[in-house]
């Protein structure tokens, strides 16, 4: 079964953990891919929809998984060290952490938009970012790791990440983001015009020409 960069990045980073709970799992991919590659002994496949839940059930029949109906961690009952939230928006996953419980395990989160959203969130919610990546699957996909503890983050920081400025592969997307800001900044309000300004500044800051 063909796999993309983003599913293969994303089990890549289940490398380690003993329980991997993954919470919206769509067709439970990510998991199956990491069972076959050894990184994991278990799993919990969440998701809210019955029918993309029978779908990991499918692919995951093989492999010491429970695939559970649930709300985010509501009915989530098994314990685990690591949490897998990939594929919503910022704004969804953060409501998702609302209700994370007491516990000491990592997260593993990837928002299809408004990333500076999500990390100011883990910043005000008591999470430590510990590492961020991205990868590029037809779109630029942002990765952000973090676990419980405090951190303070600048507000270049939380639009541009505090690691992920760091790394030499983030360039492109950084160029890319830039690309888009000024294709959008042509026809924006001015109060639009004020904010993407401010987006162009933090990424433009951290491009290495």
């Amino acid at each position: 079964m063909a796999r993309s960069k983003r599913i293969l990045g994303l089990a890549d980073l289940c490398k380690g953990y003993d329980t991997v709970l993954d919470i919206g799992t769509d067709h439970g991919l990510v998991l199956r891919t990491a069972f076959e590659k050894g990184y994991i002994r278990h799993a919990i496949a969440s998701d809210l929809r019955e029918q993309p839940l029978k779908s990991a059930q499918k692919n995951l029949k093989d492999y010491p998984a429970q695939c559970v109906i649930s709300d985010g961690f509501l009915a989530i009952e098994s314990q685990f060290d690591l949490v897998m939230i990939a594929g919503m928006g910022a704004y969804l996953i953060s409501d998702i952490l609302e209700h994370a419980p007491i516990g000491q395990y990592d997260l593993i989160l990837q928002p299809n938009d408004k990333v500076h959203v999500l990390r100011s969130y883990l910043m005000e919610n008591q999470w430590k970012i510990t590492d961020e990546w991205v990868i590029h699957d037809h779109f630029y996909y942002v990765i952000i790791k973090a676990t419980r503890g405090k951190m303070n983050l600048s507000d270049d920081d939380i639009l541009v990440g505090p690691i992920l400025k760091t790394k030499p592969e983030a360039q492109d997307f950084y160029k890319h983001k830039l690309k888009l800001i000024e294709k959008i900044m042509k026809t924006s309000d001015e109060t639009k015009l004020q904010e993407l300004k401010r987006l162009h500044q933090a990424y433009n800051h951290v491009i290495i020409c």
